[in-house]
């Protein structure tokens, strides 16, 4: 069976669109580009950690899992010494904190955790970058 020159064509733009989308969601699928531990005793402490936004994604997301302590505690993400996310909680038990997704652009960033207080923290801290197709 041979194929119409047409046929080749609307299949060779159709494979290439194919090609482009999946190059596409797989540039923005969400990663993790932040995990870390934060065991903090009594006390005001801080950890600070860098990281980069891939090119292609433009929302932060921060997962904060307290599995112990009471403590007043705050997250920050700076981008160029401006504050692009801030949350404070005061923490008593177990629990897990989600953000909302946030606009975000592409480049380094510093997220910062910190606790303030007379109180002890064990948590582990998560930011996670997607692109807009997810």
């Amino acid at each position: 069976m041979v194929l119409s020159k047409t046929l080749k064509a609307v299949v060779l733009v159709i494979v290439i669109a194919l090609a482009a989308f999946v190059v596409y969601a797989t540039l923005t699928y969400p990663r993790t580009v932040v995990s870390f531990p934060v065991s903090f005793t009594a006390g005001a402490e801080t950890k600070t950690e860098q990281f980069d936004v891939p090119l292609l994604h433009e929302q932060v997301q921060v997962e904060i899992s307290i599995q112990s302590g009471t403590a007043l505690w705050r997250a920050e993400i700076t981008s160029e010494n401006e504050t692009v996310w801030i949350h404070a909680n005061t923490q008593t038990g177990q629990t897990t904190y989600m953000s909302n997704w946030t606009p975000i652009a592409a480049g380094r960033c510093n997220f910062t955790f910190e606790t303030i207080g007379i109180g002890s923290v064990e948590a582990t801290v998560q930011v996670t970058t997607k692109g807009g197709f997810w």
